[in-house]
């Protein structure tokens, strides 16, 4: 898990508007927001009912070091404090409201749904992200409400000082890998740090004897070589060397992921003489978030999702969009904790370079069935901005019938839908799929960063 989370919790009403019930209601809610893993609760012992204590509290705030506002409406409140703190502590801001009880005596008792109604419209102008939530703290689905915006705002905050490692850069012809760095950098995050891959085959070369059996172990440990068709013992030494290598990389770049050039120089003999791929997938299986083809916004995408699901995503093609289903694909490269229940990951020569059957090393196996969510972050036709695209479906039980790492889906939109969708508004050729359905995490990070969505489903 990453860093801990400080949340202000302001528990927002108007003098004279407190009662028992709302101090309970605060109570509860801070109580709730302090037992969510990961998350330190640093105010609201008390109600914020006037401008003077919003601004002490805010003082108090800013010593604390706060990633995350949440301004529960227990009745109507001042739109003068929202936009403060906000603007103070550079965090998003989660409006929560409550529904409103009946009128006693005629007389209302709330007004919150109308004060969540006036601050939106202040943050939205102001851009600050947001997140809204309504409903009581006993209700499951603001629970949830509440949950999410504390998960997106972890992987807005991890993506602000997040640097990724672009080895090699982008593979020939691949201009779907292209990247804006300063876009990235202004509107996400993200620094990029370019390497070269000669740097990491010169690590790999002089990598001592004694680390290159550690990774080696660890590779064998992940998966076995396949019977027939296993690299041979140098091809295999050398995937493991270049795990070794990229894991020192990682360390002397303070990277939190990598892309990689992953062909054609560094296939060649001359170069390093082996194919990356199952070397990639053993990278993400222990930790090293690691991405094909030198694709930078597939390495954030990735990220965050590996943040929202806990585990593992996978970097793919669609390599077929029609009938019942579609097929997500990618070479030997997915990490091994997503292979299929009682199948056994197999290292092996690639079925592809050098004509099949030449050159270690992929990591073949059919991934596993379950719920999958896909993403694809992109930039707008004139680059000016980015988009996003995503789309949910059931993998199904998928048999390796093509070689590399298959799995079999049903969009829940149909493939015909999908597919005109990529085709006629011209996405990038590369996927980001997590397990669970991730949509309503995805829309809230796009709307954090002010970026258009497509949701197909």
């Amino acid at each position: 898990m990453s860093k801990i989370l400080k949340i202000a919790y302001l528990p927002l009403t108007k003098a004279n508007w407190t009662n028992p019930e709302l101090e309970k209601a605060r109570e509860e809610s801070r109580k709730f927001l302090a037992s969510l893993p990961g998350v330190t609760v640093v105010s609201g012992e008390k109600m914020i009912e006037d401008e003077p204590s919003a601004m002490a509290e805010l003082e108090h705030c800013k010593r604390e070091g706060v990633d995350l506002v949440v301004a529960h409406l227990l009745s109507f409140a001042l739109g003068v404090v929202l936009p403060r703190f906000a603007r103070a502590l550079h965090t998003p801001v989660v409006l929560w409201s409550i529904p409103e009880p009946p009128p006693e005596g005629g007389r209302l008792r709330a007004n919150s749904f109308c004060a969540a109604n006036m601050n939106s419209h202040i943050l939205y102008k102001l851009y600050i992200p947001y997140f809204n939530v309504h409903g009581e703290i006993t209700d499951p689905a603001t629970a949830q409400g509440l949950e999410r915006a504390v998960k997106v705002t972890r992987v807005l905050a991890m993506l602000r000082d997040f640097r990724i490692g672009s080895i090699g850069g982008r593979v020939p012809g691949f201009f779907t890998s292209d990247y804006d760095e300063m876009l990235l950098r202004n509107k996400i995050g993200p620094e990029v740090i370019p390497l070269t891959a000669l740097e990491a085959v010169a690590l790999a070369n002089d990598m001592p004897r004694e680390k290159v059996a550690e990774a080696k172990k660890i590779l064998l440990d992940d998966a076995s070589l396949h019977d027939s068709d296993a690299p041979s013992d140098a091809q295999l030494e050398k995937s493991a060397a270049l795990f070794a290598a990229v894991n020192e990389m990682k360390e002397k770049y303070m990277l939190g992921a990598v892309t990689l050039r992953c062909w054609p120089e560094v296939i060649a003999d001359e170069m390093y003489g082996i194919t990356l791929c199952s070397t990639i997938g053993h990278l993400n299986n222990h930790g090293v978030l690691a991405v094909c083809e030198g694709d930078v916004y597939a390495a954030v995408t990735l990220s965050a999702m590996r943040e929202m699901s806990g585990e593992n995503p996978f970097f793919c093609d669609l390599i077929k969009l029609d009938g019942d289903c579609g097929v997500a694909w990618h070479c030997g490269a997915a990490p091994c904790s997503l292979c299929k229940k009682a199948f056994s990951p197999r290292i092996r020569r690639s079925s592809t370079v050098g004509g099949g059957g030449v050159k270690g090393c992929v990591c073949e196996f059919p991934l596993k069935s379950g719920r999958v969510t896909f993403a694809r972050l992109g930039e707008t036709r004139d680059g000016g901005d980015f988009r996003m695209l995503i789309a949910t479906g059931e993998g199904l039980d998928t048999d390796l019938f093509v070689r590399g790492n298959p799995l079999k889906v049903r969009f829940d939109a149909g493939c015909d839908a999908f597919r005109n969708e990529i085709l006629r508004n011209g996405w990038e050729h590369h996927f980001s799929m997590a397990y669970g359905d991730l949509t309503e995490e995805l829309l809230a990070l796009a709307r954090a960063w002010n970026i258009e969505t497509t949701v197909v489903r």
